[in-house]
């Protein structure tokens, strides 16, 4: 058993997956379907890093923060109708906030003005993401989760780029659990709240893509297109006589379209780096191209006996007499 969740296509697909699914089912009909994407979440995070909190690194600041935005989101969307101003400016802000904590100790080991435009421009990017997330998706609830979908499986991609295994676990995870939501809402009815899901997964995904950057060695322009991910599902009309795995589907094409130019850019840069770093390989080649030396064969045990007898008897035949001591006392 341990070497089948040991797997990382277990961890980060089949097992969030099958958690998703489970809660999702029940939650079909409820403001609470986000917290299917939460399940996948910790699944995911348990079988990968674990609970602990100690050393309170970023990631881990990422599974605390989006916890958090399981509790809260479906709360604000009952307290606030949709696209209500309150609303939008409380998601900017909170969006803003969490990028300061989350990156706080990444961003003070930088020099003062780089940390400050680097925390800005992330805090920007959350916060943009967020609200195309609110105000992209229209027509059935599908869409979010749809766009949700994309968004953890592209952002899994950039993290794989980006040299970050944990955290493209955790996007594909997220990804993982807005599929079985999908699956849920095919046949249930439309739930009361409309985008929770979305933006619970567009906050944790956001946040995955920017510790990629920080942590990784992704380049920052490569998030840029994600941003037109939530937006490109506006292009799939609203049609309530279509079958809803069809939109679905319909909407994962459309914003999948910014996500492979984002994937493009990264695929780009991590050739160009590569490239750069070639002509020094010839010389590197050079210099350990001698073959190796081989050790020195071991003696066999009457070989080492022999030789350590024979230094013996040449350290005793070249003592004086006088030096050497004899045992005055005889045998019985």
């Amino acid at each position: 058993m341990d070497e089948f969740l040991s797997n990382p296509a277990v961890q980060a697909g089949v097992a969030p997956f099958v958690a998703g699914l489970a809660v999702a089912v029940p939650l079909r009909n409820t403001r609470w379907l986000a917290w299917a994407v939460g399940a996948a979440f910790l699944v995911v995070v348990w079988l990968t890093m674990g609970f602990a909190l100690e050393p309170m690194t970023s990631s881990r600041k990422l599974v605390l923060a989006t916890l958090g935005a399981l509790l809260l989101v479906p709360l604000i969307e009952y307290s606030f109708p949709a696209r209500h101003d309150a609303r939008l400016a409380l998601l900017v802000v909170a969006g803003v906030a969490i990028t300061a904590w989350v990156l706080s100790r990444l961003l003070l080991q930088q020099e003062t003005l780089p940390a400050l435009v680097a925390g800005a421009g992330s805090a920007l990017f959350l916060a943009a993401l967020l609200d195309g997330m609110q105000r992209g998706p229209s027509g059935t609830p599908v869409q979010p989760a749809a766009v949700a979908v994309v968004l953890g499986l592209g952002t899994g991609a950039l993290a794989v780029l980006g040299a970050s295994a944990q955290l493209a676990q955790i996007a594909i995870g997220i990804a993982a659990g807005a599929g079985a939501a999908v699956l849920a809402l095919s046949w249930a009815q439309p739930p009361h709240g409309r985008g929770s899901l979305g933006l619970v997964a567009a906050l944790a995904t956001g946040l995955a893509g920017l510790l990629s950057v920080f942590t990784g060695s992704l380049p920052w322009y490569c998030l840029l297109p994600v941003l037109a991910a939530p937006w490109a599902a506006r292009l799939v009309p609203a049609n309530a006589a279509r079958a809803r795995l069809l939109t679905a589907f319909f909407t994962s094409c459309a914003a999948a379209v910014p996500m492979l130019l984002a994937a493009a850019l990264a695929w780009t840069a991590g050739r160009s780096s590569t490239q750069v770093a070639l002509p020094s390989l010839p010389a590197l080649s050079k210099s350990r191209s001698r073959p190796p030396r081989s050790p020195p064969a071991m003696p066999s045990a009457p070989m080492a006996f022999a030789r350590a007898m024979s230094t013996c008897d040449r350290r005793i035949s070249s003592t004086p007499l006088n030096s050497r001591r004899w045992s005055t006392s005889r045998p019985a």
